[in-house]
């Protein structure tokens, strides 16, 4: 194959501030890709693929290039309002022609839930979709936003077309096996940054402190953390809630909350190991996730993690063990479990330390580093072996 064939895209909602050209003023509003980054510079020192990364941004204003980590950064700019509705025609006529400059032998789109899995699948090039939430299976607990739906229908189409498809967990992979039929699903887990793997876990035995940390919405099961910390055996223990959400859902959570609650909304990556280095424990009862990287991050600092069984979480606990696995909106077992971490500081000490370093092992940013270019090896043979021949 020549060499323009092992040129690869990857379509991503890649954290500008990461980049040395954009910097901490493009710090994101809401939810962004922790795992990216490590990844790309992870990537660095391959000799195998040449790299491209296309970027969409509304705070910025016109396309541009940079080159880090050996690989190139195609960032154009993103309208801010109405994507959705002209099935981000002027994201895909952006993308298009970046990619119409790369001439890329793969293209490897990041996520449903905006437009790169729809650009991705829709491109020239065989598509190798990557999945990070599975909206179609989301939608079916509570109500969302009508864009939302929107984009689980797209999701089943992109499932449908791509040619290969990545989820993070065993529970993501059944969850889309019925879009895929008998084509590949493969399950390649996401690394944790290594900051995490630098964090000293000391956690102050005699004042229990848990942490929830993520977007606050009801799927992420906020509301019930906030219903656990209002019992009675809780008291004496404190949870601090960090992470983001729509501002009249957060102040309606924030006027009921009880006293030993604290609301520390989005912090840098440095605050937030921070507080896991002193935290009894991480708490995240979710109504559907695919594989939560703060749980990873729980595990490779050494928090016991509580966790419901609505997603690939499921998979780094085990349960009365390393942490507790509490059933979805179950109230009085979540009080439960959190209690007994509160009152028993040897059982903390234990469940932090069982597993610690197997986890440790398993969620370095090189091992997905790894697996991702093994499959884009396996893509390109794949190509090589079906292209007709001369």
């Amino acid at each position: 194959m020549g060499a323009a064939t092992k040129k690869i895209a990857v379509v991503a909602a890649f954290p500008l501030y990461e980049l040395k050209s954009f910097g901490p003023s493009f710090y994101p509003k809401g939810h962004f890709a922790t795992w990216l980054p490590q990844l790309a510079a992870t990537w660095e020192d391959q000799p195998h693929f040449e790299i491209h990364w296309i970027v969409g941004s509304d705070r910025v204003q016109q396309a541009s290039s940079h080159r880090q980590w050996n690989q190139r950064f195609h960032v154009y700019p993103a309208s801010r309002r109405g994507r959705a509705t002209t099935l981000y025609r002027q994201d895909r006529r952006f993308i298009g022609e970046i990619l119409t400059n790369i001439k890329p032998g793969l293209v490897h789109p990041w996520g449903t839930e905006d437009v790169c899995g729809f650009a991705g699948v829709l491109s020239q090039a065989p598509c190798i979709l990557s999945m990070q939430g599975i909206l179609s299976h989301i939608v079916q607990h509570g109500l969302h936003h009508p864009r939302v739906y929107f984009q689980a229908v797209l999701e089943g189409f992109c499932l449908r077309r791509a040619a290969w498809v990545t989820v993070e967990s065993d529970w993501g992979r059944q969850k889309i096996l019925p879009f895929r039929g008998k084509r590949p699903v493969e399950v390649i887990e996401y690394g944790v940054h290594p900051d995490f793997f630098k964090a000293r876990w000391e956690p102050n035995i005699h004042k229990p402190r848990f942490l929830f940390l993520g977007t606050i919405c009801a799927q992420k099961g906020v509301q019930d953390c906030l219903a656990a910390f209002r019992d009675p055996r809780m008291s004496q223990a404190r949870l601090e809630i960090f992470g983001s959400g729509d501002p009249q859902y957060v102040q309606r959570l924030q006027a009921a909350s009880p006293p030993n609650v604290a609301w520390r909304g989005r912090q840098p990556r440095e605050v937030v190991i921070r507080a896991m280095e002193k935290a009894t424990g991480l708490i995240l009862p979710t109504r559907a996730d695919t594989s939560p990287n703060v749980v990873k991050e729980a595990r490779v600092v050494g928090l016991p993690v509580i966790v419901s069984p609505q997603g690939g979480q499921v998979a780094y606990v085990k349960n009365g063990e390393d942490g507790f696995v509490v059933p979805t909106k179950d109230i009085n077992r979540l009080v439960s479990a959190t209690a007994q971490l509160s009152q028993n500081p040897s059982l903390v000490l234990k469940m932090g330390e069982l597993g610690r370093l197997r986890y440790r092992e398993k969620f370095l940013p090189l091992k997905t580093a790894e697996a991702f270019l093994g499959l884009y090896r396996k893509a390109f043979a794949n190509l090589s072996v079906n292209s007709p021949h001369p």
